[in-house]
C-alpha cells in the first residue's frame, strides 16, 4: 500500500515537471509588419506609442526584429536625434580704450550711473590715427529674462591680414567691480590663398554685461571694428524629435480633476492644455504615476490660458517636463472653476525611441513584442553601428503598420491556461495523497500499538 501511494505521488510530480518543461518560452504575443520606405544598410524605424503599449517589459526589453523566415535581425534602440543648436546673436557695443601718456583709458568714455541704470558713451570716435589701443571695452547689452546668456563674442577687425594676438579678459555687471574672465588667442593666417581665422572670445559663465579685452602685445594685435554677442541654445521646436498625442480625460467628481491615460509609460517632454475656443485662464497642478495602483506624485504647476483680443489671440506655451509616466491628473485651482471633459484636450509630446536594424536576412521584416520572460533583445548601438554620428545621415527609413496577435501566442495562452488548471488539480492530488499517506501511517501505528498491548 505504501509503495503504491508513494508511486502515485511521484507520478504527479513528474507530470507537473514535464508540463512545466514543455511550456514554450519567449513567445511574443504581438507583431507588426515593417514597411521599408527607403533602403540602406541600416534602417531607422520610429516607434509609435502603440509599441510601448504592446511591450510587456519596461524599457522595451521584449522587442525583437525578425525577417520573413522568423530569423532574428540585429537591432538597437536609440533616442531621437539631439535637438539642433540654434545660434542667437546681436550686436555688442565696442569701445576703444587708448592709453595716452599714462592717462587712464576711461578718459575717452563718458560713464553715467543713475541707480540701476548705466549709460556709457564714447566721447570721441576711434580713428586709425589714435595711439594703438591696448584694451577694448565691450557692452553685451541688457538681457531679457527669457534670453540665454551669451557664450562667446565674435570679433571683426580691419587688419593686419595675419596675426596671432593673445588677450586677457575681465568682466563686470556695473563697471565698478571687476573679476578675471580668463584668457585666449585671436588668430588670422593665410596660406595658398586660404584664410584661417579664430575670431571668437569664449566667455565664462559669470562674464557679466561688460567686458574688458586687454591685449598681451598691443603692437601685434588687430584693429577691431565690431563685436557680436553669440548665444547657443537647443532649438525649442521639438516637433521633428517628438510624437504628439491628442488626448481626452475623464472627470473625477471627488477631486474635480481630469484623469488621462496615455496607454503606456512614455518619456514625456511637454504637456499642453486646450480648452475650447473662448478666453480661459486655468491655474492647474499636474500629478503623474506609472501604474494604476501607485499613489499620485506631484509633477508640476502651470497656468494655461487662451486670451482673445481684437488684435489676436494669445495662447500659453506648452509646459516643458522630463518625466516617464502613463497616468496624468490635472487638478484645477478651485478658485478658477472646473474643467469640462467635453471641451478640454491634452496635447502631450513624447520623445519615443527608434529602432535601428541591419538590413540582413529576407524581407519583409516584422517587429514583435509582448513577452514577459524574453531576455533583452536589443544590442548596444555601438555594437550595431560603430560610428553613429557618421552613419545616421545615411539611415534608411521605415514605418510600422498595424499590430496583430500572433496565432502561436493564442495557442500558447490556451496551453498555459490548461497547464495552470492541471497544476492546480495536480497540487490538490498531491495534497490529498499526502493526507492519505499520513492517515495510513497513523492507522498502521495505532494498529501496531494495539497488537503490542494485547501481548501477555
Amino acid at each position: 500500500m505504501r509503495t503504491r501511494v508513494e508511486r502515485a505521488v511521484a507520478a504527479v510530480f513528474v507530470m507537473l515537471a514535464a508540463g512545466a518543461a514543455a511550456a514554450p518560452t519567449e513567445v511574443y504575443r504581438y507583431e507588426a509588419a515593417i514597411d521599408v520606405q527607403r533602403t540602406a544598410p541600416f534602417i531607422e524605424l520610429p516607434l509609435p506609442a502603440s509599441a510601448y503599449a504592446h511591450a510587456e517589459q519596461s524599457g522595451l526589453a521584449d522587442l525583437r526584429v525578425v525577417d520573413a523566415r522568423d530569423r532574428r535581425v540585429p537591432f538597437a534602440l536609440i533616442d531621437p536625434a539631439p535637438a539642433p543648436t540654434v545660434e542667437a546673436s546681436h550686436a555688442a557695443a565696442l569701445y576703444r580704450m587708448p592709453v595716452h601718456s599714462g592717462r587712464a583709458a576711461s578718459a575717452a568714455l563718458d560713464l553715467t550711473i543713475d541707480g540701476e541704470r548705466i549709460d556709457l558713451r564714447r566721447l570721441a570716435p576711434a580713428t586709425a590715427a589714435d595711439a594703438p589701443a591696448d584694451a577694448w571695452l565691450i557692452d553685451l547689452g541688457e538681457r531679457r529674462t527669457d534670453q540665454p546668456a551669451p557664450q562667446r563674442v565674435r570679433l571683426a577687425w580691419s587688419g593686419p591680414p595675419t596675426f596671432n594676438a593673445g588677450y586677457t579678459l575681465a568682466g563686470s555687471d556695473d563697471l565698478q567691480h571687476w573679476h578675471a574672465g580668463g584668457s585666449g588667442q585671436l588668430i588670422a593666417l593665410q596660406a595658398a590663398g586660404t584664410v584661417l581665422t579664430q575670431p571668437d572670445v569664449v566667455l565664462p559663465a559669470d562674464a557679466g554685461r561688460y567686458l574688458i579685452l586687454r591685449w598681451l602685445d598691443p603692437a601685434a594685435a588687430p584693429q577691431l571694428s565690431g563685436a557680436t554677442a553669440v548665444a547657443l541654445r537647443a532649438d525649442s521646436n521639438d516637433a521633428a524629435r517628438t510624437t504628439e498625442l491628442d488626448l481626452t480625460g475623464t472627470a473625477d467628481p471627488a477631486s474635480g480633476a481630469l484623469d488621462v491615460d496615455l496607454g503606456a509609460v512614455l518619456p514625456v517632454t511637454s504637456i499642453d492644455l486646450r480648452q475650447g475656443s473662448t478666453t480661459a485662464v486655468t491655474p492647474v497642478r499636474l500629478q503623474s504615476r506609472q501604474r494604476a495602483d501607485e499613489p499620485w506624485h506631484e509633477l508640476a504647476s502651470a497656468v494655461y490660458y487662451r486670451i482673445d483680443r481684437p488684435e489676436g489671440t494669445s495662447i500659453s506655451p506648452p509646459l516643458r517636463v522630463q518625466a516617464s509616466l502613463r497616468y496624468l491628473r490635472v487638478l484645477p485651482d478651485a478658485r478658477a472653476g472646473t474643467l469640462d471633459p467635453a471641451t478640454t484636450r491634452l496635447q502631450v509630446r513624447a520623445a519615443l525611441a527608434r529602432v535601428v536594424f541591419a538590413a540582413q536576412g529576407e524581407p519583409p521584416y516584422r517587429l514583435q513584442a509582448g513577452s514577459a520572460d524574453a531576455p533583452a533583445g536589443a544590442l548596444p548601438i555601438v555594437s550595431l553601428v560603430p560610428v553613429l554620428a557618421d552613419e545616421r545621415g545615411r539611415f534608411g527609413a521605415a514605418r510600422l503598420t498595424a499590430w496583430r496577435e500572433r496565432p502561436e501566442a493564442a495557442e500558447h495562452a490556451a496551453s498555459a491556461a490548461r497547464m495552470a488548471a492541471l497544476r492546480t488539480w495536480g497540487l490538490w492530488a498531491v495534497l490529498l495523497a499526502g493526507v492519505a499517506v499520513l492517515a495510513w501511517m497513523v492507522w498502521r501505528l495505532a494498529k501496531s500499538n494495539a497488537a503490542l498491548a494485547r501481548r501477555p
